[in-house]
């Protein structure tokens, strides 16, 4: 790099001594000479220039490109752990898409059986409440809370006051009877 500009500077400063060679009282062939010399040297000028534009130009482009790089490294470093700490310390369980569908169909069927009365009160046997109520307690720590009262308890939209309501029923059921 340095070599170039070194070149550059010594074809400009030897263009400049042609050319001032060339207006100076010389021989008509000596400003001829002189003329010549300048234009070549000028010649050559204009093409180390244009070298060294490309040079710097890629440089600046490659520097660019490194920059972006490390910041897509850092920012895809930073993902990658924010990934990981979310896996260690996230609260809710990750079942299998296959328990999902199996508890939602455990707790609908639950939920649509015959003995189970819609006004806030259950009269099913303890084992089948108790099934019922950890299904619930499940699925709010998969899906959530809307997921229960709108698919399992089917009371969303109007009735989404009476279905919470209900859903509190179900969980106060299952702690006082301590089947956690």
């Amino acid at each position: 790099m340095a070599d170039r500009w070194l070149k550059t500077n010594c074809l400009l400063a030897g263009t400049i001594a042609f050319w001032l060679t060339a207006l100076s009282p010389v021989p008509a062939i000596a400003k001829g000479v002189s003329y010549s010399l300048a234009l070549v040297a000028s010649v050559q000028l204009v093409q180390e220039s244009r070298r060294l534009i490309v040079q710097d130009a890629r440089r600046a482009a490659l520097a660019a490109m490194n920059q972006e790089l490390e910041q897509t490294e850092f920012a895809l470093h930073t993902q990658q752990q924010e990934q990981a700490l979310y896996e260690s310390y996230s609260d809710a369980p990750s079942y299998p898409k296959e328990v999902k569908e199996e508890l939602t169909t455990s707790l609908e069927h639950l939920y649509r059986e015959p003995s189970a009365e819609r006004n806030g009160e259950t009269s099913a046997s303890t084992s089948d409440d108790k099934a019922f109520y950890l299904a619930v307690k499940s699925l709010l720590e998969v899906r959530g809370e809307t997921y229960v009262i709108e698919q399992i308890l089917k009371m969303g939209g109007r009735r989404w006051e009476e279905g919470k309501r209900r859903l509190q029923q179900i969980l106060q059921q299952g702690r006082e009877e301590e089947w956690d």
